[in-house]
């Protein structure tokens, strides 16, 4: 069965990132991915900008609306993804949700900046019997499940030690890495401030944290934006270290050999083993998961309940500040 789908704001990651790109190359946005799918068909977009919504019908060739009750009454959408600014999603959510109510829901991360919302979205959504999925995308790219797989084999020996880098805010992209790392590492036992640090755009703080996770410990550092994005995870343990790079893009392990001339030490060996990913393609990644989750099968998709686990944790982070 094909799903049909409405994209809710059509910004960046709604449409903008890909527009001008090769569609056979890139996947970043919602729209381009639900254009491409198989298991999907772009029905329309929702965005209260003209302009944004005549571009999205010169390149979609589909419908565009300007607010969410008429597109859902028009188009019966299966899936809605909701790519409204973060401070918008509880609105958003809760009036797709009083319309023709859709078999799922796709919201951006963060679920929202209030746990309270967030948990109210969830809730709503449980009660009404609407999938809902947050799109913490990594988590749906294949390296990522590769290395959850090492983890639990003990290919990669715990517990680990990681130092994560992040810039642009806690909240709006600290976030990525942080859910990454509960997928990896399982639950936060112990948070601690190292540094309070600033307010990105005056909102978003940018903290320096070291956090107790089941399986390892974590420093999480914050960068600056305005300098170059950076986000990375350098992950050492027992038997080796693990490098994840330019945001995923590049992630590489390194094993632990005997050293050639020193006896008895123990070094990293010279030769990088690369794990593949996918980041150019990950929205149609994101939609296959979703896509095998809707059909009752095992899927690497971030799940309603996996995105408030995450929002808690920055709440928690936020609260100690």
């Amino acid at each position: 069965m094909t799903i049909g789908v409405l994209v809710v704001g059509l910004g960046q990651i709604g449409m903008g990132y890909d527009l001008d790109q090769d569609k056979n190359l890139y996947a970043l946005t919602h729209a381009r991915a639900a254009s491409i799918h198989p298991d999907f068909q772009l029905l329309g977009g929702v965005d209260s900008d003209e302009h944004q919504r005549r571009l999205f019908e010169k390149h979609y060739l589909a419908p565009s609306f300007s607010e969410i009750t008429s597109a859902m009454q028009a188009l019966k959408p299966n899936l809605v993804v909701v790519a409204t600014p973060t401070q918008e999603h509880y609105r958003s959510v809760s009036e797709v949700l009083s319309c023709e109510r859709p078999t799922a829901i796709l919201c951006e991360k963060p679920l929202s900046y209030s746990l309270s919302e967030a948990k109210r979205i969830v809730a709503e959504a449980e009660r009404l019997n609407c999938s809902l999925y947050v799109n913490h995308m990594r988590i749906s790219d294949r390296a990522v499940a590769n290395i959850k797989d090492r983890i639990i084999n003990r290919d990669i020996i715990g517990p680990v030690k990681c130092v994560a880098w992040y810039t642009k805010g806690l909240f709006n992209n600290g976030s990525h890495l942080l859910n990454l790392l509960q997928y990896w590492l399982g639950e936060v036992e112990a948070v601690n401030i190292i540094n309070p640090g600033r307010l990105w755009a005056g909102t978003d703080p940018e903290p320096d944290v070291c956090l107790q996770f089941t399986s390892g410990s974590v420093f999480l550092l914050s960068a600056r934006e305005e300098n170059f994005s950076h986000y990375t995870i350098e992950m050492i343990a027992g038997n080796g270290r693990l490098s994840y790079e330019d945001g995923g893009k590049a992630i590489t392990w390194k094993s632990v050999v005997d050293d050639s001339i020193c006896q008895g030490y123990r070094v990293l060996s010279q030769v990088n083993e690369s794990l593949a990913s996918d980041l150019d393609f990950i929205q149609w990644h994101v939609m296959d998961q979703l896509a095998k989750s809707l059909r009752g099968e095992s899927a690497q998709i971030c799940t309603g309940k996996d995105a408030l686990r995450t929002l808690e944790l920055l709440t928690r982070i936020k609260a100690k500040l």
